[in-house]
């Protein structure tokens, strides 16, 4: 029920219609069941997409809904050479969150933030490109280190899913975090410095790699966690847990290509038959990403190399696909600190 039916709610809540207006006024959306709901942003900054989530919060902080989700397919990745991130890059980075910041203003949020992880992270002129964009779009943007989009992650993904044991898997654009669980504890991070986009300029001469150009991104993966000092490398795990937009995707091409088969779980022989699929049957592959994912035309078999070597190393059985992510945890623990 929301404050534009101020009169309807003063009669069922006991609220006044004057109250409720000025609620809306003030940032606060809803009110139900006596619980008021308010309007928070969080901005995500990454390697090929600036997301907007606008978020629906009780009063107390303890339920929350998304009632915004949207992207502008950015790219920024692509305006990185030789480690700088160029002055376009930048300005289109500025005008990404000016968008997504003129778009959330509408719903009279609470407060909005900005984040940015690897794009921003792994650039020589880091510190440079923030400033620059902060300036351009009037923000503050805060730049989460490899630890803290780890952890971030595995808040955002264990408040809605339970995760007992196991290993979390985000494969974003620039990066992927892959966290171990055990006893519904994240206490173990390893930040790769390789994402689906990444691995795509880095290994892929076409749109779509190779079988050698995919199992160099494997190869690649496998030697990042074997130098991981915190010897992540060295746990086995029955069960994978995977947060972002690389694997749910992946989970889409799978229900699509397989009659009856969930968007939500996937096994190790799933992704291992996506593989001959992308390979044996490419059409049939393409056909699928392009009806469940079609602005991941070009990264999505990165996406799968980087998760098949993932499932190989630490020898899981299953992968089960999270509600929330790294923006949730952010909201939880950066905004709400709950």
């Amino acid at each position: 029920m929301h404050f534009t039916e101020g009169a309807a709610i003063a009669d069922s809540r006991g609220y006044t219609e004057e109250t409720c207006n000025k609620a809306r006024d003030a940032g606060l959306s809803s009110v139900t069941n006596e619980v008021i709901f308010m309007n928070y942003g969080v901005i995500d900054v990454g390697s090929n997409t600036v997301r907007l989530c606008v978020y629906d919060v009780s009063a107390d902080g303890r339920k929350f809904k998304t009632i915004v989700n949207r992207k502008t397919m950015a790219g920024l990745a692509a305006y990185v050479q030789d480690g700088v991130l160029s002055e376009e890059g930048i300005g289109v980075a500025a005008e990404s969150v000016r968008k997504c910041l003129k778009r959330a203003a509408y719903l009279k949020p609470v407060r909005v933030d900005v984040f940015a992880t690897a794009v921003l992270r792994n650039i020589a002129n880091s510190a440079q490109a923030i400033s620059a964009i902060e300036t351009a779009a009037n923000c503050s943007i805060a730049l989460l280190s490899e630890e803290d989009e780890a952890h971030l992650g595995f808040a955002g993904a264990s408040s809605k899913d339970e995760l007992v044991n196991g290993v979390l898997v985000d494969i974003g654009g620039g990066s992927s975090e892959v966290t171990l669980v055990a006893d519904r504890k994240d206490v173990m991070r390893a930040s790769l410095p390789l994402g689906s986009l990444s691995s795509y300029r880095r290994h892929v001469r076409d749109i779509m790699p190779t079988k050698e150009e995919f199992e160099a991104i494997q190869a690649e993966v496998r030697a990042l966690l074997e130098a991981d000092a915190h010897g992540m490398a060295e746990h086995r795990v029955r069960r994978l847990f995977g947060v972002g937009g690389s694997v749910r995707a992946l989970a889409e091409v799978n229900a699509h290509l397989v009659e009856g088969a969930s968007d939500k779980d996937m096994t190790h022989d799933d992704v291992h038959r996506l593989v001959e699929d992308m390979f044996a049957r490419r059409r049939i592959f393409l056909d699928a990403v392009l009806h469940a994912a079609p602005e991941r035309v070009h990264t999505i078999a990165c996406g799968l190399a980087i998760l098949t070597e993932l499932f190989d190393d630490f020898d899981a059985d299953t992968l089960h696909i999270c509600s929330n992510g790294v923006r949730e945890g952010y909201l939880i623990e950066r905004i709400l600190g709950v």
